[in-house]
């Protein structure tokens, strides 16, 4: 559950978010069922974090194009350098950058079916801090496994 209240992947009651259905790109390429697991912690969508940064840009998903870059979805370029620079600077806590990096790259890549190279590259600095803190979680794993062999569409 999410900080909202809301359920993922909950049956339409009333009060209830349900996740868009994903980008037919990101479907193809993230086919383990974490990438819909709104319990899990460690999916990409499980913690509260990662859920809320989903939920908000389902609602904002039309400002989000073919061209967006990880670094759009913060709100200044210093937030952005501020976020990159902190990625394992401190104890993982729920505050800690890299699950707000990779909650907003997995998020991208979900909505849009793409993500930047830069983008790839720092949320794949994120993943790593997040196998240093969990001492390998599988879930970590697989998400690495999956984000290092994406490929964006040749346009």
């Amino acid at each position: 559950m999410n900080t909202q209240g809301f359920e993922a992947n909950g049956n339409g009651g009333e009060g209830e978010w349900a996740m868009e259905p994903a980008h037919p790109r990101f479907a193809a390429h993230f086919t383990d069922p974490m990438y819909n697991d709104p319990a899990d912690d460690w999916a990409p969508f499980g913690s509260d974090e990662a859920a809320d940064i989903l939920a908000e840009w389902e609602e904002r998903r039309d400002e989000l194009t073919s061209s967006t870059r990880l670094r759009d979805m913060y709100d200044s370029e210093e937030e952005w350098r501020e976020s990159v620079n902190e990625i394992g600077t401190s104890p993982l806590d729920t505050d800690d950058e890299a699950t707000w990096v990779v909650a907003r790259a997995f998020t991208l890549l979900r909505l849009t079916g793409q993500i930047d190279d830069e983008g790839k590259a720092v949320a794949l600095r994120g993943v790593d801090r997040l196998l240093q803190e969990t001492d390998n979680a599988q879930e970590y794993v697989q998400q690495k496994r999956d984000l290092e062999s994406w490929q964006n569409p040749t346009e």
